[in-house]
């Protein structure tokens, strides 16, 4: 089961045939000696992994179909998230609906896409049968070396394509299941009015529904380790099936052998399983069956029928078992950290039990789990294990079984029961938050993640027979992690991929410079999902950050980056903190110049005052224009010197980038900061004519994803890096059975 289960996974993340012809040869070897079926179960599985995986992408928005306006006709599946935002000037209404759609010929078949709504004439609920116009997009997403994949995440989600809802008409609502979580949702949140902290979280707690959860809120439960316990997920279901497998124990099981004598043949332990597994199914059935919550349901049924058949199972044989069954029904599911990180969580804590009591459990699973999110999520929650020593038996004891039978049961005091938990666990959490994250605390990357989680497994399993005076070689690789050594006068430029927006890293051999920020929204930016984990886990210290100018797609992300740092601005009435960088402004850093081009003065606003820097090393130079505009530009004509490297002003809109200021520079190269078919068209295609009739090579991060460019050396060579080429994966592009 292992090695089928493994080959189903490799299949999914690999999506290349060429380890099915050497199995395929290797299993017709050896049949001909020995009766080797385990290498046919590894054929199929891979075959199946791969197979499931063409399947998923073949599904996905055709690219020709991007941007599209669709006609189609609908279902909302799950309860929609519903926001009220302050967008364009005036407060409205915001849903974020996942339909389940049909009924295009371009696109034929049923698909599950998410739908933004912005300002509805009429907000939907779950259930509703609709005829919609949406402009559709493929799952594409931003990719870096650290960050959300979405595309991936999409994929193993079974969602097909992103949009946004143009025309909407209701036809009826098929009152199903999905309708009856929403309605509870709402009738839950009406009961506990007195407590808005009540009203955000136990909806989620209920029904998975998380439109009441503010920014704020959900960052408190991430920062402290305690995100785990809004979604339902294993956690919960264990919950609930232990607490109703003691009830049955006690109650049930007790009065149905007094009333059934057949069923006596069968232990009190046995029969506990019925209403447990019944109570563990509801539940789930509450969640919407997502993801985690049939993970969590399937290990319990594969436990349940080994001890309800008396067949002895070890621990490894039923994690083992329920993988399979669950990758046998969602098999793109392999592609969730998620799925790991519970299967993973069961199998430390059945390790750890054999040589720690329940209470150290508490506190050690937390530590190991602390540290899985590290390495796959880029997340430290130094405070996990404090928190959950507090929360977890609060949930489990307070929170959520009365939660629960309150909204069942319609009692307004078992809420508020369950409300008054929640605030109690959200003081806990916000005053831990306060307490921050060490500075020098460096994430790990995923190598010296998974030698950390090695090194944390045998130190807690003292059982393993292991020298444990070599431990500390464990910690040589998260010690050590650090980026390519530049020499005196070298430089190197990171451009991450930020949407529409800008934001850069420019490296010398001992300091660094950010410019620019990238945009960033209700609850999030870029910065905190990719340039604080860049930062984080290569160790690097921001010397000073330059924003060209207080626009949301170039300082946004500001508020997520360190403070501490000299901070200089085109506009520092709108960038807090920041010093007024004036023309002339130099400064040196291991043999590499910087210089402030541009403002001159005071008074400009916007893009006419964005900071332009020009960088000059003895290997290569870069200009960095911000979004001024051509009238700018020729300000700066006669006083640029060429340079290999110009990225473009203004994402290349059509008002930068001017004829004569490329004859000035002279670059051999260009980078290009847009998102993926933005409604800017940047960048323009006049623009980009200019470039290559003046022989320039662009680089682009719609298309490139994060771009790195060094350039230095004894040869003055140049190392570009396109993370959507060295690093591309399967899903980054469309379903094509590839050999290698």
């Amino acid at each position: 089961m292992w090695l089928t289960t493994a080959a189903i996974v490799a299949g999914c993340w690999l999506g290349v045939l060429w380890p099915l012809l050497v199995l395929a040869v290797v299993a017709a070897a050896g049949m001909w000696r020995c009766r080797a079926l385990w290498l046919v179960w590894l054929i199929i599985g891979y075959g199946f992994g791969v197979w499931q995986l063409n399947i998923g992408l073949i599904k996905r928005l055709p690219a020709d179909q991007d941007r599209a306006v669709v006609s189609l006709q609908g279902e909302v599946v799950d309860v929609p998230v519903t926001h009220r935002e302050f967008r364009f000037g005036r407060w409205q209404w915001r849903q974020q609906i996942l339909f389940l759609v049909w009924g295009s010929e371009e696109w034929p078949g049923k698909h599950q896409v998410v739908l933004n709504s912005y300002a509805p004439p009429v907000l939907l609920s779950a259930g509703d049968r609709v005829r919609l116009t949406a402009e559709l997009k493929v799952p594409r997403g931003l990719y870096n070396r650290f960050g959300p994949d979405r595309s991936r995440s999409d994929l193993s989600a079974g969602i097909d394509a992103r949009g946004t809802l143009k025309q909407i008409s209701v036809e009826g609502n098929n009152r199903g299941i999905a309708a009856w979580r929403e309605q509870l949702s709402y009738r839950v949140e009406e009961r506990v009015s007195g407590s808005p902290l009540g009203q955000a979280v136990l909806p989620a707690l209920i029904v998975g529904n998380r439109s009441g959860l503010e920014a704020s809120l959900w960052q408190a439960f991430q920062v402290t380790g305690g995100a785990h316990l809004l979604a339902i997920s294993g956690l919960h279901i264990a919950i609930v099936a232990g607490w109703f497998w003691w009830l049955g124990r006690v109650v049930f099981a007790p009065v149905l052998q007094a009333l059934m004598p057949v069923l006596r043949r069968y232990s009190q332990q046995h029969l506990a399983w019925v209403p447990a597994l019944l109570a563990a199914t509801g539940y789930a059935a509450l969640a919407g069956f997502s993801l985690p919550t049939v993970r969590a349901l399937v290990m319990l049924i594969v436990v349940a029928l080994a001890q309800w058949w008396r067949v002895p199972i070890s621990l490894g044989r039923a994690l083992a078992l329920a993988l399979l069954v669950v990758l046998m029904i969602m098999p793109l599911a392999a592609l969730s950290e998620s799925l790991w990180l519970s299967f993973g969580a069961v199998a430390f804590i059945a390790m750890l039990t054999r040589s720690h009591g329940s209470w150290r459990l508490i506190i050690l699973l937390p530590v190991v789990m602390t540290m899985a999110s590290a390495g796959l999520f880029h997340q430290w929650t130094p405070s996990a294990p404090l928190a959950n020593l507090i929360l977890v038996p609060l949930y489990t004891v307070l929170v959520i079984p009365a939660a629960l039978l309150g909204a069942l049961l319609d009692q307004t005091w078992l809420l508020q029961a369950a409300a008054t938990g929640v605030e109690l666990s959200v003081w806990v959490m916000t005053w831990l938050a306060n307490q921050g994250i060490p500075s020098w605390l460096m994430l790990p990357s995923t190598v010296s993640g998974i030698v950390l989680m090695f090194g944390l497994m045998l130190l807690l399993m003292p059982f393993v027979p292991f020298p444990r005076r070599l431990l500390p070689f464990c910690l040589l690789p998260w010690l050590t992690q650090q980026p390519e050594p530049l020499a005196s006068g070298e430089w190197s430029l990171t451009a991450f991929d930020v949407g529409q927006g800008l934001a850069v890293a420019i490296r010398t051999r001992e300091h660094l410079l950010i410019y620019d920020a990238g945009p960033s929204w209700p609850g999030g930016s870029v910065a905190a999902q990719s340039i604080s984990p860049w930062l984080s886990v290569t160790g690097q210290k921001v010397d000073r950050m330059l924003i060209s100018h207080g626009d949301n797609d170039h300082a946004g992300g500001l508020v997520d980056l360190p403070s501490a740092v000299a901070l200089f601005s085109g506009e520092p009435h709108r960038v807090p903190g920041s010093h007024f960088c004036r023309a002339g402004d130099r400064w040196s850093w291991d043999g590499v110049s910087f210089t402030v081009l541009w403002p001159r003065e005071t008074g400009l606003k916007s893009n006419a005052a964005s900071c332009v820097l020009h960088v000059d090393g003895p290997f290569g130079s870069v200009l960095l224009p911000g979004d001024i505009g051509v009238q700018q530009e020729y300000h700066l004509l006669g006083t640029l010197p060429s340079v290999d490297l110009l990225v473009l002003g203004h994402h290349g809109s059509q008002s930068s980038t001017s004829a004569a200021l490329l004859r000035q520079l002279q670059p051999r190269f260009a980078i290009v900061s847009a998102g993926y078919r933005n409604r800017f068209n940047h960048p323009h295609p006049a623009v980009l004519g200019r470039l290559d009739s003046a022989g320039i090579t662009v680089l682009r991060t719609d298309r490139d994803g994060m771009i790195v460019f060094r350039q230095g050396g004894a040869d003055n060579g140049r190392l570009i890096t396109k993370w959507r080429q060295a690093y591309a994966r399967p899903w980054h592009g469309p379903a094509v059975w590839r050999l290698w």
